[in-house]
């Protein structure tokens, strides 16, 4: 995997349910990375009710650039934009299936590889990701992410879906 700047890291019980700040320096349209706050989530969006082998596991390690999420709202940006992440899965970790009910999320892979399944309804569709491809996920529909045996290194935008 590709190397992140330092940042400020926290583990995700303590950065959602405390008062930890997504960001600790000066101003807002420029940010540096010391100052970003980098979540491990371990096991990674854990979800014990997923089918076998969809339940999440491994470590996911995500700094936070920019949240507009309810929890860690910036006021920063005025489009629909909940998140933007840069997020690193080790090497055959997983995201635990989970539904988009509100959001699109997308994903744009900088580094290793990654296999998601796309689950709507009865359907599943599964495609393996390499470095500059991506995937959006709409919402409805469920997905489960499994990095490969380097892991993988990718941006994450998600962004509230008006209905």
């Amino acid at each position: 995997m590709t190397s992140k700047p330092k940042s400020r890291q926290f583990i995700d019980q303590e950065f959602h349910g405390g008062d930890a700040p997504l960001y600790e320096g000066q101003g807002y349209s420029f940010k540096q990375a010391q100052h970003m706050a980098t979540v491990v989530y371990q096991p990674a969006h854990l979800n014990p009710s997923a089918p076998a082998g969809m339940q999440g596991k491994g470590r996911l390690d995500g700094t936070w650039i920019y949240s507009e999420e309810p929890d860690k709202a910036e006021g920063i940006l005025a489009s629909g934009i909940e998140l933007v992440m840069d997020s690193s899965l080790e090497a055959n970790g997983s995201i635990g299936l989970h539904q988009h009910t509100h959001t699109e999320e997308l994903y744009y892979l900088l580094s290793g590889e990654l296999v998601i399944t796309v689950v709507e309804g009865e359907e599943q569709q599964t495609q393996t990701l390499k470095v500059g491809d991506s995937h959006c996920i709409h919402p409805g529909q469920s997905h489960f992410v499994q990095a490969g045996s380097t892991g993988a290194r990718f941006i994450v935008v998600a962004a509230k879906v008006n209905n």
